[in-house]
């Protein structure tokens, strides 16, 4: 009884740790937000909530300049629920797609425009739905598929004759 006791007192932290990745739904902060410097209302439901943001690089004394560098897209309740980076009008960096109530649906990396790194889909309880990788737009390595309770369900191997991800150009070219 004393070792069991030893042991949870001095992994506490890990297994809370564990425990929260479980069963908390994850919120990481938005690249941007409302109030963000630089950003430029585009478009506003009714109520003149805004509804599609733009943000610029600024310059010196904080005005906005011609460089755009980021988008996002808002729900009418203020919660982003797409938007990331740019570079040169192209998608760059982590982007995140988002629940209403804020939790993450999708995170995906992007260089020069393409889908590059690991992609993360989740279900609104925050279990995993899809993991797997791209490569310069291309999806490889092994893809994870998992039940509603956040179990492997299926992996799936990106190899040429594979649809894997159903969204890069192999895959397109498969179907």
């Amino acid at each position: 009884m004393n070792k069991i006791f030893t042991f949870f007192n001095r992994y506490s932290w890990i297994l809370l740790s564990l425990f929260c990745l479980t069963t908390c739904k994850h919120k990481p902060k938005p690249v941007f937000d409302l109030n963000s410097p630089g950003g430029i209302i585009i478009a506003s439901y009714n109520d003149t909530t805004p509804h599609v943001v733009f943000y610029y690089k600024v310059d010196e004394k904080g005005n906005p300049t011609q460089e755009k560098i980021g988008e996002a897209f808002y729900y009418d309740n203020k919660q982003e629920y797409v938007g990331g980076g740019l570079k040169d009008g192209k998608k760059e960096g982590k982007w995140y797609a988002f629940f209403k109530d804020g939790s993450v649906q999708t995170e995906v990396f992007y260089v020069d425009g393409q889908r590059h790194g690991d992609y993360n889909l989740y279900r609104e309880n925050g279990k995993p739905l899809l993991k797997g990788h791209y490569d310069h737009g291309i999806c490889n390595g092994t893809w994870y598929y998992y039940d509603e309770t956040g179990k492997v369900k299926k992996k799936v191997k990106a190899d040429k004759k594979t649809i894997v991800c159903e969204d890069c150009p192999k895959c397109n070219g498969l179907k």
